[in-house]
Formats: structure tokens, sequence, C-alpha cells
């Protein structure tokens, strides 16, 4: 369990959210030694840490059990903060149903491979080289719908993500954006993606409702990130930290990036900038 707050530390946050993916994450997918003592430190310093992912709710719950979490966990970027032991739902965000029938109808006119976050499962339109690719990313199998995913109408979605040749979708992107402004948010998380979620679904809103939760002020509050969902977390977070490996969303939104070094250890890296200050007191 996540050990109470302890303001006499020194130390002056006391709720940190993490990304997953290129942050606690190294290259292999596994949280490195170094970064799982990072986590202990802040802990011990009375901070409470959350993931942070945009991952499947279900598909980050494995990392929350291996650091022995507990309390809120933020998935699919932001669009669902559920506790995972009570299974209490503090937020959730969805795209609604004509959006996301639309989005399926849309992405495969144009051939490329969909994703589709629902509730209940994680599904594709087909199995080819981009689904083994986004399966290779987050560590889990997509399924098929037995009758396609136009199965699904009529059904919110939490996140829907279209794959495909990075020069074809990146050449789109800004039309994309301006067809959508003020019904979806569009972003891309790699060159071979765009992932549309609900306006109000990003981390900065979930890490607001995620404060409010554990009442800790906007100024005592951490973020740690690489990527261009986390960029909006990363500015509204007390102190927003990228990792040197991250991409320019990141940077720019962050108020430091951490030392180089290896990337399986760029957050372990980060905590020991933070937390430089205090052990000198």
């Amino acid at each position: 369990m996540q050990p109470p707050s302890d303001p006499s530390r020194g130390f002056p946050y006391r709720l940190a959210a993490c990304d997953l993916d290129g942050t606690l994450l190294g290259p292999h997918k596994d949280i490195s030694p170094a970064n799982t003592a990072a986590v202990r430190c802040l802990q011990g310093h009375g901070v409470r840490f959350v993931i942070a992912s945009g991952r499947r709710h279900q598909n980050s719950i494995r990392f929350y059990r291996e650091l022995a979490l507990d309390g809120m966990m933020m998935s699919c970027a932001g669009a669902l903060v559920r506790d995972p032991q009570t299974r209490e739902t503090l937020r959730e965000v969805l795209i609604p149903a004509p959006l996301a029938d639309e989005l399926v109808a849309k992405g495969e006119e144009s051939s490329w491979t969909v994703i589709y976050y629902h509730r209940d499962g994680l599904y594709v339109n087909r199995r080819d080289h981009w689904t083994k690719l986004y399966e290779s990313r987050v560590g889990e199998r997509a399924e098929i719908h037995p009758e396609g995913l136009r199965a699904l109408h009529g059904e919110a979605a939490l996140k829907v993500v279209w794959y495909g040749e990075p020069d074809d979708l990146q050449q789109r992107r800004r039309g994309i954006e301006k067809e959508y402004e003020g019904r979806l948010s569009v972003m891309a998380t790699d060159k071979e993606n765009l992932e549309f979620l609900a306006p109000g679904a990003n981390k900065a809103d979930a890490l607001a409702a995620i404060a409010g939760f554990y009442r800790v002020e906007r100024a005592a509050t951490l973020a740690f990130g690489d990527g261009e969902n986390d960029a909006p977390m990363l500015r509204w977070a007390g102190r927003g930290v990228a990792m040197d490996g991250g991409g320019r969303a990141a940077k720019e939104a962050a108020a430091f990036v951490s030392p180089p070094g290896k990337p399986e250890e760029s957050f372990a890296r980060a905590v020991d900038e933070l937390l430089a200050p205090a052990k000198q007191d």
C-alpha cells in the first residue's frame, strides 16, 4: 500500500502521475529496478503515486499490482479513472456512439487499421502488420469482432485509433483535426497512428480530478511523461517532467527534462533531480 502523506519530509509534492510507455517502462516494456526504487523514494517522501497511461485499464493493472499500488489509476489517456481494487469509477469520458461509428466507417474507407477501445474489450478490424506493431507496443492482443467493428454500431468508445502509413496520416491530420474540432481530440502517440478521444478525455483533466479526490492542491502535483498525450498533464501539474527520450510536445510542455542516460532509467534520473534539494535539507 502507498504510504500516508508526510508533509514533514520537506518535499513539496503530494501526488505524482506517471505515464507508462516511454516513461516508467523501458524499451523492453518492463519497470527497471532503478525506476521501481524511484517510485519507492517518492512514496517515502509522502507522495501518492498514480499510473497515468494511454493503455486500457485492464492492460495497466499488471503494473499497478507489480508496484503494489492502491487507489485511483488513469487509463485510456485520461478517458477513464478507476480504482482497480474497489472498481470505483471517478471519471469516464466516452466518445459518443455516432462519432465512434463514424470513425470506424471513415477509417475503414481509408483502408486504415482501426483499433477500438471498448469498455469490455479491445477490438481491431483486421489482423495485419499494423496490428502486430500496435500489439508489440502495448503488450496486449486485439481481438477481431466476429461480426466486424460495425457490429459495435450504437455503442460509445473510450478511444479509437487509426494505424497506417505515417506520411498519409500526417498529411491528412490537419484536415481531420479541423473536421472534428470541438467534437473530438486528435493526437498522434506514434508516427503510424492517429488517436481520437472525447474532448474532455485528457490526462490534465483526469489528473485534476484525481488531485481533487485526494484533496491535493495543483501546486503539490507532479507529472511524468514523454508523449503528445502527456503534454496537457505536464502543463497542468505543479511540476511537469519530460523524459530525455521523449517527443517535442512533451518537452515543450514540461518544466524540465530528465538528464540523459539509459532510457529504462530516465524516470529514476528525473526523480533524483527532484529529490536532490530535499536530500540536502
